[in-house]
């Protein structure tokens, strides 16, 4: 199915959108109450520049005819445990839109775009033998839409669990106070009792603490020419 986008447009972005690619990050993070992708999207400027993800064929913006960026997508390699990153790899992929823009079908654009771009890449890596790989993305529990998107789009949840982060005071050996951070990641257990008490409850009282629900998702994705393949198999 096509994706028309009436009074947008997309193009791939230069270094100097990371400014408002930035800007757009915090305004989803604010309307969820959320700080999606936590890992991927925690330092996005050194993300740009790995060697191995190249702006022009790896990211994608959507913008307004004002050049408001209304939406971002990325898509880069995850090495296969054991194998080199060129070789053999697994793909994860963000998509961010605006609160004010959703439900125009840019989700689902940046999305197939992700996708096209990893297909492409299967044609000409070692992967290829394996017959498939996996392309998995996180988002926000509270990103209902998000997560109906991927469904519908054939994603399974893989996983979902709680990142928290605790702050607190830290006395030094030479006596100077500093800030100690702690990380945590919590498995959700797959049979929780409906209106359990989650982390965010339990530990909503305790002072500086951030509590995020996260799922994870996951869909094995064929070099294009399988994909077509399978398609007419199907239809027959």
């Amino acid at each position: 199915m096509a994706v028309y986008l009436r009074d947008l447009s997309a193009r791939s972005p230069t270094a100097a959108d990371l400014p408002a690619v930035k800007e757009l990050f915090a305004i989803c993070a604010r309307v969820e109450g959320e700080q999606e992708g936590h890992e991927e999207d925690g330092d996005l400027s050194a993300s740009w520049q790995r060697m191995d993800f190249l702006l022009s064929s790896d990211a994608w913006l959507i913008l307004t005819r004002q050049g408001q960026v209304v939406g971002y997508g990325a898509v880069w390699a995850v090495a296969v445990a054991g194998a080199e990153l060129a070789q053999g790899s697994n793909w994860a992929f963000c998509v961010r839109v605006h609160p004010a823009y959703r439900g125009r079908g840019i989700g689902t654009l940046l999305l197939r775009l992700a996708e096209q771009r990893a297909r492409a890449a299967l044609e000409n890596v070692v992967v290829r033998e394996r017959g498939c790989a996996l392309l998995t993305t996180t988002v926000a529990y509270s990103n209902r839409s998000a997560r109906a998107l991927l469904e519908r789009e054939g994603y399974q949840l893989e996983r979902s669990f709680w990142y928290i982060v605790i702050e607190g005071q830290t006395q030094t050996a030479w006596s100077e106070r500093g800030r100690l951070t702690l990380e945590l990641e919590l498995e959700e257990e797959e049979r929780s009792a409906p209106g359990s008490r989650g982390p965010a409850r339990l530990l909503a009282p305790a002072g500086r603490t951030m509590v995020r629900h996260y799922c994870c998702y996951e869909k094995q994705l064929l070099p294009g020419a399988l994909s077509l393949q399978q398609a007419e198999q199907h239809k027959a």
